[in-house]
């Protein structure tokens, strides 16, 4: 059985539903130009395996709009291969994929937050502290 909370240095001992409700709130307030441009810069800090689960999230989101995986990496005109090995420069081409369809970005970080908790201190600084104001 999971855990239901997840201790993070930012987010100390917050319940998990509490931290996918702040990081909704947080994004449906952001401009999805705003958030890809965030998520963009900080794609070559973020380690290789933070760098696949955001596209694993993108990838979940792309789904649950009808579009496969090798659709995406196709539209995004990155190696899916690439992708999943979570090579940073693939990944800002699928980031910008993304960016084209309205609300898809803002769908994923609560997919990487719901699925990927443990790697939300990757995620640009800007972004986890809107999360945390809503804590």
């Amino acid at each position: 059985m999971q855990s239901m909370v997840r201790p993070m240095s930012q987010f100390g001992n917050v319940p998990a539903h509490a931290l996918v409700d702040a990081v909704e709130k947080h994004v449906a307030k952001l401009d999805e130009a705003d958030l890809a441009a965030l998520l963009r810069a900080e794609l070559p800090s973020m380690s290789v395996a933070a760098v696949a689960a955001l596209v694993r999230a993108i990838f979940d989101a792309f789904r649950d709009r009808g579009e496969s995986s090798e659709d995406a990496a196709e539209g995004a005109s990155a190696s899916l291969d690439a992708l999943e090995r979570g090579d940073a420069a693939a990944a800002d081409a699928l980031i910008a994929y993304a960016r084209e369809n309205a609300g898809l970005l803002k769908e994923s970080i609560a997919l990487f937050a719901e699925h990927h908790a443990e790697m939300l201190p990757a995620l640009p600084r800007a972004l986890l502290d809107g999360i945390s104001e809503r804590l």
